[in-house]
């Protein structure tokens, strides 16, 4: 088995590191793969890959089309079986690459694997994310990117990250795997952490995202019953509502809503929400 793992980055000097060194000081029993897909940048980046460039197999480093662009590039180069991008802010958890592994051993017949995902914001620990249900999936992207590992196979035959949708293409993706009948599995224990200084973690991204998602999710219910096209469109609605009215509160104090949900859950158990993935 071979694992080939990716990071996009641009003008990511400050973080870059950390997901470079999170990638090479895993001990996996397989073959290892690293590319690192640059997008031209500018600051010290390029200074940092070079800094470990006997641990790097692919660097390329031209303008592109944005992140989703990167990580296409990086799919075509990859020759492993298994592919785990992980971006330039984020990294793999400590055995991330060895769990990944054992687990493909021991079960063929999956093609995607995932998990729960560390949340970090400002290098301070906010919550894990645990992902929700994969029934769900056309109302809301229910896993996290960063702790994906696809075999190279569903990338074949399925395509590449949709370019047209700039901040949700991996929504798009997994979407596009589920509904063609690949198996999924989830593990207990976080492969990776996720940074939300990054691209999607940003406030004025977040009504982005929720356009692009409606625009994705709306693809894969054309053909379903009137009931659930109404409840996707009433879970549309309040999904905006929500993030409008939380918007002053995330953006001077990001705990806060991390801290009300946690309360609610201790004393009533699990959200509604929580089906969709709990934060």
């Amino acid at each position: 088995m071979k694992i080939s793992i990716i990071t996009p980055v641009y003008n990511s000097q400050k973080t870059l590191e950390r997901t470079i060194l999170s990638v090479i000081n895993q001990i996996p029993n397989s073959q290892l793969e690293y590319i690192i897909i640059d997008g031209g940048s500018t600051d010290g980046t390029l200074e940092i890959i070079h800094r470990y460039a006997n641990k790097i197999n692919i660097v390329v480093s031209e303008q592109d089309r944005g992140i989703y662009d990167a990580m296409n590039k990086g799919i075509s180069l990859a020759t492993g079986d298994i592919i785990g991008i992980i971006n330039s802010d984020d990294w793999y958890n400590d055995g991330a690459l060895k769990k990944v592994e054992e687990f493909f051993r021991e079960n063929p017949q999956i093609s995607i694997v995932h998990s729960p995902v560390k949340n970090y914001i400002d290098g301070e620990h906010l919550s894990t994310f645990v992902p929700g249900k994969l029934e769900n999936l056309p109302f809301k992207f229910t896993v996290a990117h960063p702790s994906c590992f696809v075999k190279k196979e569903v990338y074949h035959r399925i395509g590449l990250f949709d370019l047209n949708y700039p901040m949700a293409a991996d929504y798009d993706f997994i979407f596009r795997a589920y509904t063609s009948g690949y198996k999924f599995q989830q593990l207990d224990t976080p492969l990776a952490s996720f940074s939300l200084n990054g691209t999607t973690g940003k406030l004025t991204n977040k009504l982005k995202l929720i356009q692009e998602s409606r625009s994705i999710s709306t693809k894969f219910i054309t053909q379903a019953s009137t009931k659930i096209k109404s409840q996707h469109r009433v879970f549309y609605i309040n999904w905006f509502l929500r993030e409008i009215v939380t918007l002053p509160i995330k953006y001077f104090d990001p705990f806060v809503a991390i801290k009300i949900k946690g309360f609610l859950r201790h004393k009533i158990g699990k959200l509604s929400s929580d089906e969709y993935g709990a934060w």
